[in-house]
């Protein structure tokens, strides 16, 4: 199996049963102590963090667009995914204001629209800031037994409207809800490879990992963008994809993020911003995708995807030319992720986390993940103006030092970031 690049885990996921229980086995490498991963870009990583928004449904939290425009600016991302606007109405004055507040938009359209109009409509709305055009949503799950004939036909019409009012624009593929349905389309199908990882109420790796595959079979040589993911908390709920609780989302839609980055995926979103509609019995799955509940009020995983994007745009300071030597040593055989990111001025953060459970979505109940102790040394000289931090658990650092040449850590199941110079 081809494991993520830049990280050190693979992992099979197998279906088995109409109820959805998934069978998951961890294959593990040899754990070195010696890494030689690569250095990514720390202001590309937070360029690939994006949030899907619904602004057309001005009936539901989404016609509150003042607070809309006040948390995205709030959580930092930079990139939202909506549907393409008509010239006026709710939907175009919101991505106006989203695009005024420097904020860009990856945008779709229903496959009867005609893209040689939603195109040049879109770029009158948005302008510069429409970062991508998107191939129709998950039209193998629609009904229409022709939608492969559809689709190739559709593929080719919104890739010349592009290529005539937007050239240079990235064309993003459709996002299919059956794999097997890639095989009905040609290889030549215009657009980047597009997938909806989403893990059912699982830690993301495993379903990650399936969406990588994919990726590396089928469109090897374009880049990937996956355009929703995430998890809902509807606990009650009996139908859909199984929940998980608002506390497991917040440990994992971090680690889903850095995996994709780490794994060369161009851009992620995240399904949704805010919840639609409100659901005090927690019943039903579409109300519950959010980042934030229906009233706005920042559920743990908002605060925890806010945290990260600011403890990595942040510096301490200008840091070191050339490779951070460091290495990591584990108490255990437990596996370790990695990601190294680096900021413009030579500053650095370290992200490690473990790929365990936190959640068990049959009992619907916290799993203990436990915790391994590991040491991060620093050769060559010592690390300056580091700080620790669980932006899963707290908005705060938990370890403040000057100098370091080794920092003992806990592992639990959430990220742990250090950032130093």
């Amino acid at each position: 199996m081809r494991r993520r690049p830049l990280l050190a885990a693979a992992v099979a996921i197998a279906a088995a049963g109409a109820a959805l229980a998934v069978a998951l086995l961890l294959e593990r490498e040899p754990h070195s102590p010696e890494l030689a991963r690569a250095e990514l870009s720390a202001s590309a990583f937070v360029d690939s963090i994006g949030v899907v928004t619904h602004l057309p449904y001005a009936d539901t939290a989404y016609g509150r667009r003042p607070d809309v425009l006040a948390r995205l600016q709030e959580l930092g991302a930079r990139h939202i995914r909506d549907a393409a606007p008509p010239l006026t109405g709710p939907a175009a004055d919101g991505l106006r204001e989203v695009s005024a507040a420097g904020i860009d938009g990856t945008l779709g359209a229903d496959i009867s629209v005609d893209p040689a109009r939603w195109v040049p409509e879109s770029l009158a709305v948005m302008g510069d800031r429409v970062a991508a055009f998107e191939a129709p949503n998950e039209i193998d799950n629609a009904g229409d037994p022709e939608w492969p004939a559809k689709l190739r036909d559709y593929m080719t019409r919104l890739a010349a409207a592009v290529r005539s009012r937007a050239p240079g624009r990235p064309v993003i593929g459709p996002s299919l809800v059956d794999p097997a349905s890639r095989a009905r389309l040609p290889r030549g199908l215009p657009g980047l490879f597009n997938a909806h990882p989403y893990s059912g109420g699982l830690l993301p790796e495993p379903t990650l990992d399936q969406a990588l595959d994919e990726w590396h079979a089928t469109a090897p040589h374009r880049k990937a963008v996956f355009t929703e993911t995430g998890y809902h908390n509807a606990l009650a709920a009996t139908v859909g994809q199984p929940p998980a609780s608002e506390a497991a989302a917040a440990v994992y839609i971090p680690r889903l993020l850095l995996t994709a980055f780490g794994s060369h995926v161009s851009r992620t979103f995240i399904y949704e911003l805010v919840d639609v509609r409100p659901d005090p019995a927690l019943g039903d799955p579409v109300q519950h995708w959010g980042l934030l509940r229906n009233d706005f009020s920042p559920k743990p995983a908002f605060t925890a995807l806010k945290t990260l994007i600011a403890i990595v745009r942040g510096s301490p300071g200008p840091g070191l030319d050339g490779r951070l030597k460091w290495s990591l040593e584990t108490d255990g055989d437990d596996q370790v992720e990695r990601l190294v990111l680096v900021r413009k001025d030579g500053s650095r953060v370290i992200a490690l986390w473990r790929p365990v459970s936190v959640w068990d979505r049959d009992a619907r109940q916290p799993v203990d993940p436990g915790q391994v102790g590991v040491e991060v040394a620093f050769a060559g000289r010592e690390a300056r103006d580091l700080s620790v931090w669980r932006p899963s658990v707290s908005s705060a650092p938990i370890m403040r030092l000057a100098r370091a040449r080794r920092i003992p850590l806990q592992l639990a199941g959430d990220v742990v970031l250090i950032s130093l110079r």
